[in-house]
């Protein structure tokens, strides 16, 4: 008998968070491949995706209870609330951009649930790249400027420079620090705005080809103090895009560098990591409400899941872009295909952290 596949697309709750993880295109590539389709009740409401969009895509609406108890296999946008992983059960396969190294009491609620949980970002090719959040990371460099943009105004405590060329001013400065998908698209759009721009990074090999697909006008160099230290004091806007930043990351930016930065200048720090990281002044989440605070006369803005403030553009290219990868994992999860993407992406299963990500921060933690 063959086994019934389904799949449920889980409406969010977290404060802010209105994006949705599958849309009704995307849901009916699931349904013409066979599975049964449960999309919580306005799941997509806030991505212009209402429930007779999803119905029209062959999806059965249902209650909050419904939804993640209707399959196995449950995907959302950002990781469930503590009070959500009272639904998961061993049978359950979740998927979601846990960012779980940041949060010891949500992924121990995980485990105990013996749940097996996945982390968008952490599904890896065999060339080492990470493709589930590229959208959201170019959205992110390019939110990364506006936001910087704006609190460069006067108005809002900055310096009163417009970050693009005019004739007769000085050229903004812009420094990115990082050179994946968030650092290239924030380095590109300020490129095209005419300032001067200068990316960081400490792989060579992945520096060089990185330059290769920048624009004239992009300067990238290796990241060593010294050169760092002189373009972060002369810059405007510096926005920070390293892929992690956590409690062993190495200083890159230290309290006396930003003293010695331009008043009123910005620092948009997209990573958002944990601990004092490679930005010690920026160990405060800022948020929409209140999007930036000053450190010696800098601004600093660190706002998690910038993408969240475009919930109909994240959703749909996020939606789009993760499809071949949801439906492999289905692939797994239902038909016993191997898919190592997948596996990579796993952090817990068993009741145990199995991604050494978790178990290497979790267990630093514990030994403070």
């Amino acid at each position: 008998m063959p086994i019934t596949k389904s799949i449920s697309v889980i409406k969010e709750t977290r404060s802010g968070e209105m994006r949705v993880v599958m849309m009704p295109r995307e849901v009916n590539a699931f349904v013409s491949a066979g599975y049964d389709v449960f999309v919580e009740e306005n799941a997509g409401v806030h991505a212009t995706a209402s429930n007779k969009d999803y119905e029209d895509a062959g999806a059965r609406i249902v209650d909050t209870k419904t939804a993640w108890g209707a399959s196995r296999f449950v995907v959302k946008y950002k990781c469930p609330s503590i009070e959500e992983t009272e639904f998961l059960t061993a049978d359950t396969h979740i998927a979601a951009y846990f960012h779980a190294e940041g949060s010891l009491l949500l992924s121990e609620a995980v485990a105990r649930s013996q749940a097996t949980a996945y982390s968008y970002e952490l599904f890896q090719l065999d060339d080492g790249h990470f493709p589930m959040p590229v959208c959201d990371n170019e959205i992110a460099g390019k939110l990364a400027v506006l936001k910087g943009a704006y609190h460069l105004l006067s108005h809002q405590g900055g310096r009163g420079t417009l970050l693009a060329d005019i004739p007769g001013a000085d050229r903004p400065r812009v420094v990115v620090i990082g050179y994946g998908n968030v650092g290239g698209a924030a380095a590109r759009m300020v490129a095209s705005l005419g300032c001067e721009v200068t990316v960081f990074g400490t792989n060579p090999y992945w520096l060089r080809r990185f330059s290769a697909s920048m624009p004239a006008g992009v300067t990238c160099l290796l990241n060593d103090p010294d050169t760092l230290a002189k373009h972060v004091k002369a810059a405007d806007l510096v926005i920070g895009a390293i892929l992690i930043s956590t409690y062993d990351t190495p200083t890159m930016i230290a309290p006396a560098l930003v003293q010695q930065m331009k008043p009123g200048s910005v620092i948009v720090d997209v990573t958002c990591g944990y601990g004092e990281g490679y930005l010690p002044t920026g160990n405060d989440f800022t948020s929409f409400e209140k999007p930036a605070y000053k450190v010696h006369g800098v601004q600093h803005i660190l706002i998690d899941a910038l993408p969240a403030t475009v919930p109909i553009t994240a959703s749909q290219a996020a939606s789009h872009n993760m499809l071949p990868y949801l439906q492999k994992m289905g692939a797994a999860i239902f038909d016993g295909q191997p898919d190592p993407v997948t596996e990579r992406g796993m952090i817990i299963r068993g009741g145990k952290f199995v991604h050494p990500l978790l178990s290497d921060t979790f267990n630093m933690l514990k030994a403070v």
